[in-house]
């Protein structure tokens, strides 16, 4: 979805203040059913063997062979220009099962570059929601500058939250009876960029 000049602008101020922006509708319904209909598919087609799932249960990179295809791979192209400048790294599918450990306290973390990166950082990380997340299914939960507390996000399908590249987060777990669906986008700084600034 386009979104206005004051929208796109504002985005560099607000995630430099408190480390996240939240673009509600950033992704149309129709693209996120394509993606969803390509998981799914694949799941029907190939099966999941039960060491597979597990590997990807450990990992949180789910249906690796599937991230660099055309449904997946287009969720970031209707996201803003200024977002999503930098060299695109491997789009991590996330999957989240519901959960029947008991509960425990949350620890945050920031996501480190890939060996490969040679000392270049993250400029922005993307996450765009295919299903509803909240509290309650193990969303996303981040720790903005500005407080230093906790604030577990509520987002809805198609909606995207650009993070800088050392703002902590972290999830819960997922208390519902259904699968919480996600695709995350790295953009690595080029050699004249930096992180997402002001």
């Amino acid at each position: 979805m386009t979104k206005t000049l004051d929208e796109t602008f504002a985005l560099p101020s607000a995630v430099v203040a408190r480390g996240y922006a939240v673009l509600r509708h950033a992704v149309p319904p129709e693209a996120v059913e394509a993606a969803l209909r390509h998981v799914h598919g694949d799941l029907v087609q190939r099966g999941l063997p039960a060491d597979v799932l597990g590997s990807w249960l450990w990992s949180s990179h789910w249906f690796p062979h599937l991230r660099w295809d055309p449904p997946v791979v287009a969720l970031a192209w209707h996201l803003p220009e200024e977002v999503r400048r930098g060299e695109m790294c491997d789009p991590q599918i996330l999957l989240q099962p519901p959960d029947s450990g008991d509960d425990q306290e949350l620890e945050p973390h920031v996501d480190q570059e890939p060996p490969w990166a040679a000392g270049r950082q993250y400029r922005t990380i993307i996450g765009v929601a295919l299903t509803p997340a909240h509290e309650r299914n193990g969303g996303l939960v981040v720790w903005p500058y500005d407080t230093g507390e906790p604030e577990p996000l509520e987002l809805e399908a198609g909606d995207a939250v650009v993070m800088h590249p050392r703002l902590p987060h972290s999830s819960g777990l997922n208390r519902e009876g259904a699968i919480r669906y996600a695709v995350y986008f790295r953009f690595l700084e080029r050699g004249d960029e930096g992180a997402l600034a002001a």
